[in-house]
């Protein structure tokens, strides 16, 4: 119901905005120039938003997954296969701005390298 909403008014907003260019109220057009300019901002937010929750949800589940694999590992007694698989992953981790550098891939890698199966939360 809300998508039906929002779509509606992206779609309503220029449209009437548009319209009003025909009509000798300038006063109508001002007003609907600005509520379909802010509507965009709005959607432009709203995308912004969503996209860095995904981003949260997508590194928080990879980390999870690196810290829980450790722990079993390190519990085990398997101290020098952690450090080497950690050192592995340390060495083909390159943070970036512009990307994820492949953190969910170098987890995974790491995972499989301690024996263990990659969860699909990854």
């Amino acid at each position: 119901m809300y998508f039906t909403a929002i779509i509606a008014l992206c779609v309503g907003l220029p449209v009437s905005w548009l319209i009003s260019e025909f009509q000798s109220q300038r006063w109508i057009r001002i007003a609907l120039g600005c509520c379909a300019i802010g509507m965009c901002y709005l959607v432009a937010l709203g995308v912004g938003k969503t996209e860095h929750w995904n981003a949260n949800a997508w590194y928080g589940s990879a980390s999870k997954e690196l810290v829980d694999t450790t722990i079993l590992e390190l519990e085990a007694g398997q101290t020098d296969k952690v450090i080497q698989e950690l050192r592995a992953l340390q060495s083909k981790f390159q943070p970036t701005y512009e990307t994820r550098a492949r953190y969910d891939e170098l987890v995974e890698e790491y995972v499989t390298g301690l024996g263990h199966e990659p969860t699909d939360g990854i």
